[in-house]
């Protein structure tokens, strides 16, 4: 028996059973659908176009309520053990108002639903892709977007036919997907009826009786979510002061939204809480896309509220600092490759001073990659910076941080009199020659604080980073285990351009693991320092773990070249694996006990 005919029969075979009554109906032409990313029920991002290296994606849309999901698991799981080893992924997608992350975890760990399920929680990607029944099946070849097939899992089979005769259009599109001929096929359509699992839109079906209104709805949302970098001076590519503005990027701003690239810093919001984490809430999601997909209006409001946005007008978010540190003039180049360098700086301060916020101007940001700065022994100023001559890291700057940073109450970072300031400096290159004048803006605390804050980089080097050429999915680990009890305050992932994922958790001594933060679609250029909402204690002889994926592959948008094997490096195009924790040693301090309550 030829392959695919053997193909075809064992779908059709693993059919053979099915009750669903379908209307045979194929499109006219091909339909190609939009790209999305979207986190599942453990914490992975699925996005499409960064899924290219399969053959094809099949998509199975499930709901805790659908009965149906649960008597075809099986089946499911036939269909993956066929298809899978020929290049096509399987995925499962919850777009039930009625689920929780909760209870999709529950209901998956009940029945054995080995399926990564990621969570529509706003319904848009649901209704992005026409999925209105639980149990319906989508094939989609994800290069080129296209839409092979819509329907159930199966067609009955005829009375007068063999499994082997019967119309198998599953099968068909999977077979023309493995086999690349997928350009050649028409989208196929079936009806599904799957009884009881029928998905509702209640915000979807709102809209569209009352399109969203620019000036009552979506600009406050601009306003509140995107126009503090997106604004005169801002660090965002336009300024978003306008409806003219707004509308003209708005098939940017779908895209952007629904691929979780924007607001910029998204982690797994299931996963704590963080102060400057952009969290954009879920009916501000709908109604921005409801509003774009209706044509972005402008509604009848003759003002509009973005002309209220302000361009920047001072530096200083906390007003004038105590001191300004102006970091030695450097003239970047138009091309080449620059190293790292240090420039000290000496404080000369009398007394001993405690940081209790800092903020960093940068020159040109164009050229300035970061900048850490540390504070470093005036008797070992010369030498490399290592632990033996660095007294504590102070802050840094990295693409993302706009604001000042402000350390936790009571705390600060402790300069001892007489110490440096010392900066690694790294810049890059564009096209341009440019002069960085960056500055530092330093306040300080008027009397002593009871903690010092304190940073802990948590990496082993990389030396033992080596990215195969074309590689997607490259796993590593390392971890720390704290001496002293200790108050959590941040954490900050570092990766280059490789980067996909960073999670960071905790074993603690009793042998409780928890995950601390998700980031599921690092961004290199974006790396804030994430301050939690609420500090986590971390009893001594507590372990912290980071789990971070690379993705050296053609699919990763930001791989200078997928055909480079990639080691570790101080490069942007070498790689890096770091995570940074910003804590307080909590000791014998008379107020410990109440510390660790809060």
């Amino acid at each position: 028996m030829k392959r695919k005919a053997w193909i075809r029969t064992a779908c059709a075979t693993a059919a053979a059973s099915a009750s669903m009554l379908l209307a045979m109906s194929a499109s006219a032409e091909q339909i190609k659908v939009r790209d999305f990313g979207l986190i599942d029920h453990q914490g992975v991002q699925h996005q499409l176009t960064r899924l290219g290296f399969h053959k094809a994606l099949v998509i199975i849309s499930q709901s805790n309520s659908c009965q149906q999901n649960i008597e075809e698991l099986h089946k499911y799981k036939l269909l993956r053990t066929t298809w899978e080893p020929l290049g096509v992924k399987f995925l499962m997608l919850n777009s039930d108002k009625n689920d929780t992350l909760k209870t999709i975890r529950t209901k998956a760990s009940t029945f054995d639903i080995d399926f990564p399920i990621m969570y529509d929680d706003s319904q848009l990607v649901a209704e992005t892709l026409n999925v209105n029944k639980a149990g319906e099946i989508l094939v989609i070849e994800p290069n080129s977007l296209q839409l092979l097939y819509r329907g159930p899992l199966d067609m009955p089979v005829p009375r007068d036919k063999t499994a082997a005769e019967a119309d198998t259009p599953l099968a068909d599109a999977l077979s023309a997907a493995v086999a690349g001929e997928h350009g050649k096929h028409q989208t196929v359509v079936r009806e599904v009826k799957a009884e009881g699992c029928d998905l509702t839109f209640p915000v979807r079906q709102m809209h569209a009786k009352a399109v969203p209104d620019y000036a009552k709805d979506v600009a406050p949302i601009i306003k509140e979510n995107c126009a503090n970098c997106h604004v005169e001076g801002g660090i965002g590519p336009f300024p978003m002061n306008s409806y003219e503005m707004v509308r003209g990027w708005a098939p940017m701003m779908r895209e952007v939204v629904m691929t979780k690239r924007m607001p910029p810093a998204q982690v797994d919001p299931s996963i704590n809480h963080f102060d400057n984490a952009n969290y954009l809430a879920i009916d501000d999601q709908q109604t921005l896309i409801h509003w774009i997909d209706a044509g972005a209006p402008r509604g009848k409001a003759k003002k509009d509220p973005l002309h209220d946005v302000k361009p920047i007008e001072t530096e200083w978010d906390l007003g004038k600092p105590d001191m300004i540190v102006d970091v030695p003039a450097f003239e970047v180049p138009a091309t080449g490759v620059l190293d790292y360098f240090n420039h000290v700086i000496k404080l000369d301060f009398p007394e001993d001073k405690y940081v209790k916020a800092v903020q960093f101007i940068p020159g040109d940001d164009r050229v300035l990659h970061h900048l850490l700065a540390y504070i470093t022994s005036p008797e070992k100023e010369n030498e490399v910076l290592s632990e033996e001559n660095v007294r504590d890291f102070l802050e840094g700057y990295a693409p993302g941080k706009t604001e000042a940073t402000v350390f936790p109450e009571n705390t600060g970072v402790f300069i001892p009199k007489g110490f440096n300031l010392t900066m690694q400096m790294h810049y890059t290159t564009f096209g341009k020659a440019v002069v960085d004048k960056t500055r530092i803006g330093l306040y300080f605390h008027d009397k002593k604080p009871d903690y010092k804050f304190l940073t802990k980089s948590v990496s082993f080097g990389g030396n033992n980073i080596v990215l195969r050429p074309n590689e997607a999915n490259h796993a590593m680990n390392n971890s720390y285990v704290f001496e002293h009890d200790t108050m959590l305050y941040a954490m900050r992932p570092h990766m280059h351009y490789r980067g996909k994922a960073f999670k960071f958790s905790a074993i603690f001594p009793d042998g409780r693991r928890e995950t601390l933060m998700n980031v599921p679609n690092y961004n290199f250029a974006w790396q804030p320092t994430y301050r939690l909402s609420k500090p986590i204690f971390l009893p001594k002889g507590t372990r912290v773990v980071n789990d971070a994926v690379f993705d050296n592959s053609q699919y990763n948008p930001g791989n200078p070249d997928p055909n480079n094997t990639v080691t570790g490096g101080l490069q942007s195009w070498d790689e890096m694996f770091i995570g940074y924790y910003t804590y307080t040693n909590l000791e014998d301090n008379a107020n410990k006990q109440q510390l660790t309550k809060k």
